[in-house]
């Protein structure tokens, strides 16, 4: 299993030079910490998420109902983010909240926004990835089913197909189970370099 912080070419690179099946990340939350040892869940809850399993156990997550209707997010005390009246809410997480820094109210870490690598399925089969990832911790019954039967059509049609291409159809039920409803393609694609 590799770390999602590989871009596609070295990706490619390890799988061509081990004899190891290789299975990579394909869909599924993003993380800003060193998976397993966020300083940032382990300060706010006392529990480290290599131990407890999940950045923001749910036994440390509060979610109040204000007079007004807004919903407050805490994350073992620390609020960590305010919702309108029908705001979609994601599950809290401090990486993703959204906090009031010099008078500006933000996402302070990082953006809510989910891996998808829908798009590099060809390649990811090209350079013999052996299984792709999708992320089911902390995830609900129908998230893992809807996801998993729109990777499973994806899939069967990258490798069928040599003219395949990412159906809408598959990026809006994708969409619905994204944080903050957006994809990247995250460190496979490294835009920034």
């Amino acid at each position: 299993m590799l770390p999602r912080v590989l871009t596609l070419s070295k990706v490619a690179h390890v799988a061509r030079n081990t004899s190891a099946e290789v299975e990579v990340f394909g869909f599924g939350s993003l993380c800003v910490m060193v998976e397993g040892r966020c300083a940032l869940s382990s300060y706010a809850t006392g529990c480290s998420p290599n131990n407890a399993g999940v950045c923001s156990p749910a036994a440390a997550v509060r979610w109040a109902e204000r007079d007004d209707g807004s919903v407050d997010a805490r994350l073992g005390g620390v609020l960590i983010d305010s919702y309108a009246p029908g705001e979609a809410r994601g599950y809290p997480t401090l990486c993703k909240g959204r906090f009031e820094v010099d008078g500006r109210r933000g996402y302070t870490l990082e953006e809510p926004t989910s891996l998808n690598t829908l798009e590099l399925l060809p390649q990811l089969i090209e350079h013999g990835i052996a299984a792709i990832k999708i992320e089911g911790r902390q995830r609900s019954a129908q998230y893992v089913a809807e996801v998993t039967r729109v990777w499973r059509e994806a899939i069967d049609s990258a490798a069928t197909d040599s003219r395949y291409a990412v159906r809408d159809a598959w990026t809006a039920q994708l969409a619905r189970w994204a944080e903050g409803q957006q994809h990247t393609l995250g460190a496979y694609d490294r835009p920034w370099r």
